[in-house]
């Protein structure tokens, strides 16, 4: 074990240091409490003391004072510190205890009981700094188990060939969207986007090209929509979704119409299609509809029409069939 003896009296250091002998402990005795305070690692850092062996009265800085001020230090906290203090100095002890003291021995010292309280002291050391590393390293564990489960959720709720949210996603942001609807009565509009031809695309250029469209039109989806609070997702095969919160549907007819210009913009070849160029059609509907007609339902039969009526644009349900954007 490591002893540091901070003692103002050099006789008394020596004496204590000649006590321990039987230990084996490697003993250190600084004339200075400065040099007290670089062993002990002050004013931050770390030591390899087990046991501080510290005088309760010395002139300048007592015993106490230095007590409270090492206590200070996070790593002093598992330090065990066994007071010396002469007959007369007993009724000070409850202060010391107070201010972090773990034990005391009174002067003049008994080498043997000495010795039995110092190992004591060191164990206890020892044990306290071994759970402190055991609770960092738990701690640093259960971090890590906790980034983990967190990019094991993300990956559940991303697609992975678009990198967008997915179906179990979208399931999970309609539920919250339509309850906070409820609770708040905020706008929530839906836009469900299928690629027009998509089967053709397929069909002429292979399903790797397939992929790389589905990646091409997520890309350009995910563009047209800035709000954060807001879901894009891959809905199922080439079918995508857009969740808009606390937007009215015309808000939802402008996001559609922004996306259908970004495809044309984007002018992704279709060599089956008849424009040339990859194309969506999509279907807007607003929560708060009359009647039975649920919000995926209403989007999806406005889809519907938009295929119906040549592709290539937005229908929102409830109003006559638009045509493309231009």
């Amino acid at each position: 074990m490591n002893v540091l003896i901070v003692d103002d009296s050099p006789l008394m250091r020596a004496m204590l240091a000649s006590a321990l002998t039987p230990t084996g402990a490697a003993v250190t005795a600084p004339a200075t409490l400065d040099d007290a305070r670089t062993l002990l690692g002050m004013p931050g850092g770390v030591t390899d003391v087990d046991v501080l062996l510290l005088d309760l009265v010395m002139p300048d800085t007592d015993g106490l004072t230095f007590l409270r001020e090492l206590r200070a230090h996070p790593h002093l906290e598992d330090l065990s510190v066994i007071m010396v203090t002469a007959m007369q100095e007993e009724d000070r002890l409850d202060e010391a205890f107070a201010a972090g003291a773990n034990d005391y021995v009174t002067k003049p010292v008994r080498p043997g009981a000495l010795c039995a309280r110092a190992s004591s002291a060191a164990r206890l050391t020892r044990a306290l700094r071994s759970r402190r590393e055991r609770e960092a390293e738990l701690k640093m564990l259960n971090d890590r188990l906790a980034d983990l489960n967190a990019q094991l959720e993300t990956l559940s709720l991303t697609d992975g060939l678009t990198g967008i949210s997915n179906r179990r996603a979208f399931d999970q942001g309609y539920e919250r969207a339509l309850a906070l609807h409820t609770r708040t009565g905020l706008p929530v509009t839906l836009l469900l986007l299928d690629i027009d031809h998509f089967k053709r695309y397929n069909d002429t250029l292979g399903h790797p090209a397939g992929d790389a469209c589905l990646q091409q039109v997520a890309r350009v989806v995910r563009s047209q929509v800035n709000r954060a609070a807001d879901v894009v997702a891959r809905y199922g095969g080439e079918e995508f979704a857009v969740l808009l919160l606390d937007t009215h549907l015309q808000g939802g007819r402008c996001v559609a119409d922004r996306i259908l210009a970004a495809l044309r913009d984007a002018a992704i070849p279709h060599p089956a299609h008849p424009l040339g160029q990859v194309t969506v059609s999509i279907g807007v509907a607003g929560h708060g509809l009359s009647g039975m007609v649920s919000l995926k339902d209403a989007a999806d039969e406005a889809l519907y029409r938009a295929k119906a009526a040549g592709r290539a644009r937005a229908v929102v349900w409830g109003e006559t069939d638009a045509a493309p954007a231009t």
